[in-house]
């Protein structure tokens, strides 16, 4: 997910014997896939409106839908072979070609003939309506955090399948397919078009250049659904706002015994900083942490490090108190080449700023008609909601353009985002597949059945 949870950083690791040995201090969950105790809320679950819950019950009980329903369960295995499949082509960002034509390839044969890959390399698949509904985007992320050489090759062991790349978010895609399949299966007419989205650049220096170029190249878009590996029954909300920095500090540098006293080094510069930026107390609420993610730099133990590069990760649900920390870290690092070259009688040492990532924040309200959808599909079908959250997703570019957009899971309970450790358990996978797929109709509107609960805003 880009996916770092803001209010769930991460579900930890997926083996109790590798938590054990590389996390010493923590204390494997009795459940490995079980929502971690410090996963909060940002906003309690709102009453659903009569209209939503008598829109998903007409649809529901539709001869065509209840078709779509079945169809999903008994597709579920073919939903996790291709899960499988995509996992183990390497995507990181930038590199997602090879993912992106096989995923092409695997749209057009579940039935969707208008699917292509634009310029910025996303799959875009178009199933069109009848012309009369809204246009909704259902996203799901091709590329994945692993560098090329990763070993990604996915492994069964107890019924668990372990995989890098596997959850997130590449089980997301197989779920759309799925829900390609049964929807043509079953031969439902929508009002509205559905846009199935595989977008690039995700993840990290990825800098949601996919979704960006989409919704910079299609203003028509009445709502947006983003697929994660959230637990079943949760909902993303807020997108948490980020910005990265690349630090650069540059001096003459020297022989660490003759230069010693005569010039100021990179690293001690760089090293001041980064002890000064952790005592920053960032505020709880809105959430806002910070985060010096690599360093380098430096040319031999006994030299004075001409150079020292570090890469500075900033993100906040609040774009205020994001600016507040982002500024009082930079003063941070402005001040600490001040203070070095003062310490050595000289101004030699210099450092630049460089803006490497700027994520869109915002939030959808909770009583949107997106929540209400989602919550309705939920409890339509028999799944008990668990909280709404915020994290760090595409969605923060539609949220940012004041489009109606939430996250939600694709089916099945995932752990270790981002790490090699990454897994899912499978089973009734297809239940996520399902609320999807009931929102998706909500919103949309199906032909004969129920209008659009979204409105057609876009002209």
């Amino acid at each position: 997910m880009g996916m770092i949870f803001n209010q769930i950083p991460m579900f930890g690791y997926a083996n109790a014997a590798e938590a054990a040995k590389d996390l010493k201090t923590s204390t494997p969950a009795k459940d490995q896939f079980a929502v971690p105790d410090w996963a909060t809320p940002v906003a309690p679950w709102p009453l659903v409106n009569k209209n939503v819950t008598q829109s998903i019950e007409k649809i529901l009980a539709s001869p065509d839908v209840k078709s779509a329903m079945t169809y999903l369960k008994s597709d579920e295995s073919q939903a996790l072979k291709e899960a499988v499949l995509l996992s183990e082509i390497p995507a990181p960002p930038f590199t997602e070609d090879a993912k992106a034509k096989a995923y092409l390839e695997l749209m057009k044969q579940a039935g969707i003939a208008d699917a292509r890959i634009d310029q910025e390399g996303n799959v875009v698949a178009v199933r069109k309506g009848s012309g009369t509904g809204p246009t909704i985007v259902v996203d799901a992320h091709i590329d994945t955090v692993f560098p090329v050489g990763t070993d990604i090759k996915v492994k069964v062991q107890d019924g668990i399948y372990y995989g890098p790349g596997l959850t997130d978010d590449t089980f997301s895609m197989a779920t759309m397919l799925s829900m390609v399949r049964a929807l043509n299966e079953s031969k439902i007419q929508t009002l509205g078009d559905i846009i199935f989205l595989a977008s690039v650049g995700e993840e990290g220096l990825g800098n949601l250049r996919g979704i960006k170029t989409f919704f910079g190249e299609n203003k028509k878009i009445d709502a947006a659904l983003m697929l994660e590996p959230f637990p079943p029954g949760m909902g993303g909300i807020i997108s948490t706002a980020s910005n990265r920095y690349e630090v650069t500090y540059q001096g003459p540098g020297g022989h660490s015994f003759a230069a010693f006293g005569l010039v100021p080094s990179a690293i001690h510069a760089m090293g001041g900083a980064i002890a000064k930026i952790n005592q920053i107390q960032p505020p709880k609420y809105p959430r806002t942490v910070y985060n010096v993610g690599i360093v380098k730099g430096g040319t031999s133990v006994n030299t004075i490090a001409p150079d020292a590069v570090m890469e500075i990760d900033i993100r906040s649900d609040g774009a205020k108190e994001l600016e507040q920390t982002s500024k009082r870290v930079l003063d941070i690092v402005n001040q600490s080449v001040v203070d070095e070259n003062k310490r050595w009688g000289t101004d030699s040492l210099k450092v630049s700023i460089k803006q490497i990532g700027a994520r869109a924040g915002g939030t959808t309200p909770a009583d949107s008609i997106v929540v209400q959808s989602f919550l309705g599909a939920t409890r339509a079908n028999q799944s008990k909601e668990v909280m709404l959250i915020g994290a760090s997703t595409n969605a923060g570019v539609p949220i940012s353009m004041g489009i109606p957009t939430i996250v939600i899971p694709p089916g099945g309970r995932f752990t270790g985002f981002h790490t090699l450790n990454e897994a899912m358990d499978p089973k009734d996978a297809y239940k996520g597949a399902q609320i999807a797929l009931t929102t998706i109709l909500s919103l949309v509107g199906v032909k004969g059945i129920a209008e659009p609960l979204i409105p057609k805003l876009s002209k």
